[in-house]
């Protein structure tokens, strides 16, 4: 009885299903207008790179959690952010592809270098 006012859940994605097997990195952002990051980020995925991480001792009432799918080889690799403010979530952005020239400047700015594997020699 109590199951029909159960909120069914949406369906995930076939992209969703596949981010759950990457490698996930969540990163915090200093706090900005997360409409106007979003329209810059859809033209451009390198806004990424202007967003400032947020200091590690500051207090985070407002901030943008960045959540940085990868696979080992760095092959693929996807970027989301949510903006949380009060610890609760207000609002989500798409998921973006991201190459690994930009990956590793953006993990770079908070002090994750990254190296792209070497192929194997046959």
């Amino acid at each position: 009885m109590f199951g029909l006012f159960k909120k069914k859940a949406p369906e995930e994605t076939a992209l969703e299903k596949r981010l759950r097997e990457l490698k996930l990195r969540k990163i915090s952002y200093v706090d900005t207008d997360f409409d106007e990051f979003t329209r810059l980020i859809r033209s451009d995925v390198k806004a990424w790179l202007k967003l400032k991480p947020v200091n590690y001792y500051a207090t985070k009432r407002e901030y943008i959690m960045g959540s940085v799918y990868t696979t080992p080889d760095y092959s693929e690799n996807y970027v989301s952010f949510e903006r949380y403010e009060q610890e609760r979530r207000t609002h989500k952005s798409e998921i973006y592809a991201v190459d690994f020239e930009l990956l590793s400047k953006a993990l770079a700015k908070v002090g994750i270098i990254i190296t792209r594997p070497e192929e194997e020699v046959r």
